[in-house]
């Protein structure tokens, strides 16, 4: 086994693109994020485009010949491919500038605590690494000013790679780092296995889709219209919805196709809990010959939901059974809560079902489940009276 991990673990090459497939199901993707602050000017960044790792043993120790470099760089991260499950560190980081390539290191003290586990097939953070720079002593800046001169009379040779004094200035691995992370990273794995699984990572962390923004010139984020048991963004351009007390409706207005969103409590009338509302819409999907009772998931707002596709024939009176003059499909989708069930439904024309179904994603990636948080009470400034006396 050690054989076959360490040929897939050398096999991993920094490219533009990211590898299409897996080389098998167990495989996994780990994303990072490292920058320099530069010595006179702080505020000044580079990040890392490059990187490497190892892996650890179960005593925290790395395992000779086991180690790995980044597969590809994106929106400030680098992501690492097709690596088998265990535990990871991080080692060293690089960026070019000046026409050179320089590296940082990362400290042995407290690796094991900055190491993750990679589960199979499935995508981890090995976290924000920010590192300082120091000046180098005169004889070490001057050997590595010759050395970056000499590349520029010599720039078909290979890029030099100079070790950066830079210790360890902070590190952060929590939700939040690892939310920002593959949400930044996400658009680069499109079209590959690695965006299944940022996109599943995302739905563990519970996390939120963006906010929509709109505009050409100045984009502003779309406002959140507040309702009583969620609230939704209008990215729909649909016009206003139809209110009922416990959902929204929304009609297209240059078609029949028709949305609605709306909530279950627990102690409504005929409501019998999470697992008979499955089953009931496995058997509306089950109708009719084209459709399956399989439901599938699909994420609404930061939940994720089950949904099942029906499809109903409509003929015209007077006409024989085959004469189908329209045909509705219909998408159901289910999300559990502690107080009750949420439904959204999309029901549409065959014909116009495919052109409004991403904008119906996109629509309930947007939502916001539950009742909106309460305002704050206005500040009270207290004002002693004036008296008079000096």
């Amino acid at each position: 086994m050690i054989p076959a991990i360490a040929i897939a673990l050398s096999g991993c090459v920094t490219t533009s693109r990211p590898p299409a497939q897996a080389s098998s199901l167990e495989q996994g993707m780990l994303v990072a994020r490292v920058q320099t602050h530069g010595a006179l000017f702080r505020k000044s960044t580079k990040q890392a485009d490059l990187a490497t790792l190892v892996m650890l043993d179960a005593m925290g120790a790395p395992i000779p010949g086991l180690a790995a470099r980044s597969g590809s760089a994106a929106e400030g991260y680098v992501v690492f491919y097709d690596l088998p499950p265990g535990r990871y560190a991080l080692r060293s980081a690089s960026f070019p500038a000046r026409g050179v390539r320089y590296r940082v290191d990362a400290p042995l003290d407290g690796e094991f605590k900055r190491s993750v586990v990679l589960r199979p097939g499935s995508s981890a953070y090995l976290g924000d690494l920010a590192f300082d720079t120091r000046w180098p002593e005169f004889a070490d800046g001057a050997i590595r000013a010759g050395r970056i001169i000499l590349h520029w009379l010599t720039p078909w040779m290979k890029r030099p790679v100079l070790t950066r004094d830079s210790p360890l200035r902070g590190y952060e691995a929590g939700p939040a780092e690892e939310t920002r992370a593959l949400l930044a990273v996400r658009q680069s794995l499109t079209g590959t296995q690695w965006r299944r699984l940022a996109d599943k990572r995302l739905r563990e962390l519970s996390a939120a889709e963006p906010v929509k923004e709109e505009g050409k010139l100045r984009s502003k984020p779309l406002a959140l219209r507040e309702e009583p048991i969620f609230s939704w963004r209008d990215t729909l351009k649909w016009g206003e919805p139809l209110r009922a007390p416990e959902g929204l409706a929304w009609k297209r207005p240059e078609g029949e196709a028709r949305i609605v969103v709306f909530f279950t409590t627990a102690s409504a009338k005929g409501f019998k809990g999470w697992d008979a509302a499955v089953a009931e819409m496995r058997r509306t999907a089950a109708g009719s010959v084209e459709d399956s009772s399989t439901v599938y998931e699909v994420q609404v707002a930061t939940r994720p939901g089950l949904a099942a596709r029906a499809t109903k024939y409509i003929y015209p009176d007077g006409k024989l059974v085959g004469s189908e003059t329209k045909v509705l499909v219909t998408e159901t989708i289910l999300v559990p809560d502690g107080y009750g069930l949420y439904t959204a439904r999309l029901r549409a024309t065959r014909a116009e079902f495919d052109a409004v179904l991403p904008a119906y994603r996109e629509f309930l990636l947007q939502l916001v489940l539950g009742p909106p948080k309460p305002k704050p009470p206005p500040k009270q400034e207290s004002v002693l009276p004036f008296t008079g006396i000096p």
